[in-house]
């Protein structure tokens, strides 16, 4: 948004008579004028410079110069040469209004407020000065003043199209937006050709939700007054709204050459990046702005949503909290806080944070979102979904909620949702993110109809368009470099190896590994575990991961890679190793007897695992590896970057084969291998096996797993609040056709 006073110079008064120099001098400050009003500026400075070399106290000729020096954007020349007029006219009202005007845009607000206070002294009846008091209140932060203030200016000049767009403006940051809009209205119908307003109006009507009106708002804005930047940064947003990024894009570029100093242009220019996948430069971007404005929690907040994504949380927790330290009660900053405590497990801060950025913007249709996701976790999949209804209400345009309930309710999902999602999919401009939410969505839908070449068309292009995102994003899977990496482990953990560290490790029970591919059950398996009484069930951890990769440090060997430095390992550093692990298992739950880290690609770190944790237990999650690969393949994952592509998935499950026969033969520990299909057979005998294996007495309570209230983190939620049934199995055969290539390496 743009808020102005009345332009210096339509704010120009004569102060009286001026000195008496003479006719030609009265007409030569007669035409000076007349050439700054047409917007020749450098003729007018010409003929001010000639009267003042000639009269140095021609106070109204020093006013206009300090004028000009504004319009150049050369604040503090404008203030000492506006100054001077004052001392030379100190009751000239109008000098005020404009030295008022150059103290904010320079930026200093105090000595703003002191000047518009004075003109509204000398000329309590001119609606210029009460406008300029405004706008400096609105700076300071005083809103209520502000619009006290632009309402005197109103009062007095009821056509002032100005005062009230900038009335507009300090309605809209009081989050009064109907008011806001009410005011921008009639900014433009008093004005319809004020590029400033018109702006406005659009970047309003965009925030509301009214996308297409916004936009023909902003074009017009831009149409008249294409060197506007800020009306161009607007046009630029709704663009951003409409997912044209393209044009977006360029509308910031053109505007950051014409004003490259401009903070919330970088950060626009920034969300585009972002909205199509390019983190890095989005980054740049919020970088940019948050130097030159340091003090913006929204910058902190873009800055920090970017880090979110490229998966450093905790770097977005600190600039996210660096916003809330510059304005508490900023919504944006809240809700994404609770994100990032959501993705560290804390999920009691998460809610928290949600809840409360509703109370600070009801309307919040992301922290409603955030809430659904929560909700589903913890499995109350009824309130799950009547928050994504909220966001929907909130913001109609959400096509990520339309696309998790579609996940979630798969064939009950109502048909007027399905169409909506095609009308989504049918639109012109849609990023390449959203189409792919979707397409995933609908796939999931025609899946559970029965309808699978409709299934495999949607899951083949949002899994076609995801990967596009994530290869800007930098997050490609590099399919030869993950072979050559189990090449590599396998080398490395021979039977010499656990020879040499036998009796080296820590002699506990408490943690238990269910591992295997994704969408292999091992979900299904830790609900079982942790219904029991003496279980606690933590979820994917990342904890054994990141304890492997501390290795090369604590061996004072930091740069090589960890998996090259194992067989050098000492009894000190695998100690070292293991009570930092046990540490923060423990950490998850003081009490329990067993600990369930259900992180599928534990089984990556197999062999270091059982020379840390000889008496942990180890259960193998398997299943019909077709099925896995029909599972991936139409699963929307947050994070898996190899389920979106056939031969990714087929080289991901054949290096998963291989290193498992790997450790078949090498591991010094014993390992309960579950079926799925055998689960889903006999729960109960499969159940029994498990809670036997871990050492722990039998309870009913592990056959009711599916009534368990605690947080479960999969992308196969709404499974594992259902009883076990069977229709997964063999599921693969609904999608011989088109998964056929992929089937063909797997089975090669």
């Amino acid at each position: 948004m743009v808020s102005s006073g009345r332009r210096c110079l339509e704010t120009y008064q004569p102060t009286g008579s001026p000195p008496d120099t003479g006719a030609t001098m009265s007409q030569a400050f007669n035409n000076a004028v007349q050439l700054h009003k047409q917007g020749q500026i450098d003729q007018a400075e010409l003929i001010y410079r000639q009267i003042l070399d000639e009269n140095p106290s021609h106070a109204d000729a020093l006013h206009l110069l300090g004028v000009v020096a504004h319009q150049r954007g050369q604040f503090g020349r404008a203030v000492n040469l506006i100054q001077k007029a004052v001392s030379l006219a100190p009751d000239a009202g109008t000098y005020y209004c404009n030295l008022a005007e150059s103290y904010r845009m320079g930026g200093n607000m105090t000595s703003a407020l002191a000047a518009a206070k004075k003109a509204v002294e000398l000329v309590p009846h001119s609606p210029d000065a009460h406008n300029h008091l405004g706008l400096a209140y609105q700076m300071l932060g005083k809103n209520a003043e502000a619009v006290v203030a632009f309402r005197d200016a109103i009062e007095l000049r009821s056509d002032f199209a100005l005062a009230h767009n900038n009335l507009g403006g300090v309605l809209r940051e009081l989050e009064q937006k109907d008011e806001a809009l009410a005011a921008y209205r009639e900014a433009v119908r008093l004005a319809p050709t004020l590029p400033l307003a018109l702006s406005n109006l659009g970047q309003a009507l965009l925030e509301v939700g009214e996308k297409e009106e916004a936009e023909r708002y902003c074009k017009e804005a831009v149409r008249l007054a294409p060197a506007f930047p800020e009306a161009l940064s607007n046009l630029g947003n709704v663009l951003r709204a409409l997912d044209n990024l393209k044009d977006a894009k360029e509308c910031y570029r053109i505007a950051l050459q014409m004003r490259p100093n401009v903070a919330m242009i970088h950060g626009n220019l920034g969300q585009a990046l972002q909205q199509e996948g390019s983190l890095d430069d989005a980054i740049k971007c919020y970088n940019q702005a948050t130097t030159l404005d340091a003090k913006s929690p929204r910058f902190e907040s873009y800055l920090a949503s970017a880090l979110s994504e490229k998966e450093d949380y905790n770097g977005a927790a600190e600039h996210y909290r660096k916003a809330l330290a510059l304005k508490p009660d900023f919504p944006e900053a809240l809700n994404g806080l609770g994100s990032v405590l959501h993705e560290q497990g804390d999920f009691k801060g998460a809610i928290a944070a949600f809840e409360e950025a509703l109370t600070k913007r009801p309307d919040f249709a992301d922290a409603y979102s955030n809430l659904a996701g929560a909700a589903s976790e913890l499995g109350d999949m009824e309130k799950a979904i009547n928050y994504y209804r909220e966001a929907i209400r909130c913001e109609p345009d959400y096509t990520g909620a339309y696309s998790v309930l579609a996940t979630h309710l798969r064939d009950k999902l109502p048909a007027a949702d399905v169409q909506i999602m095609k009308d989504f999919l049918a639109r012109e401009h849609l990023s390449e993110w959203k189409r792919s939410t979707l397409h995933h969505g609908l796939a999931h839908y025609y899946d559970a109809k029965k309808e699978f070449t409709e299934a495999a068309e949607h899951a083949a292009k949002g899994n076609d368009l995801r990967k596009e995102v994530w290869i800007r994003q930098g997050k490609s899977y590099a399919r030869d470099d993950h072979t050559g990496f189990v090449s590599f482990l396998m080398k490395q953990f021979q039977p010499a190896f656990f020879d040499r560290v036998k009796g080296w490790g820590l002699e506990t029970e408490t943690p238990v590994f269910v591992f295997g591919m994704p969408r292999s059950g091992t979900t299904l398996l830790e609900q079982i575990l942790a219904s029991h009484p003496k279980t606690h069930g933590a979820g994917e951890l990342a904890i054994s991961k990141e304890v492997f990769d501390q290795l090369p440090k604590w061996m004072n060997n930091p740069t090589s890679p960890p998996a090259s430095v194992v067989t050098q390992i000492t009894p000190e550093v695998l100690q070292l190793a293991g009570k930092e692990h046990l540490s923060r298992v423990r950490a998850l739950h003081p009490t329990a007897d067993r600990i369930v880290d259900k992180m599928p690609d534990n089984y990556m770190w197999l062999g270091f695992l059982a020379a840390v944790f000889p008496k942990a237990k180890f259960i193998y999650s398997k299943r019909d590896m077709h099925d896995i690969a029909v599972s991936c393949w139409i699963t929307n994952f947050k994070q898996i970057r190899w389920a979106c592509d056939q031969e990714d998935i087929a080289g991901r499950i054949k290096n998963h084969v291989r290193i498992m026969d790997h450790w078949r033969k090498v591991l010094p520990v014993p390992m309960l291998e579950i079926e799925y299909e055998q689960t889903v057979e006999d729960l109960e005998a499969v159940a029994r096996k498990m809670i036997a294996f871990v050492g722990l007495e039998w309870d009913p309570a592990c056959l009711a797993f599916h009534e368990s209230k605690r947080t479960v983190r999969t992308a196969s939620l709404s499974q594992v609040r259902q009883p076990v049934y069977k229709k997964s199995v063999q599921r693969w055969k609904n999608y011989t056709e088109p998964l056929k290539p992929l089937f063909g390496i797997i089975d090669a």
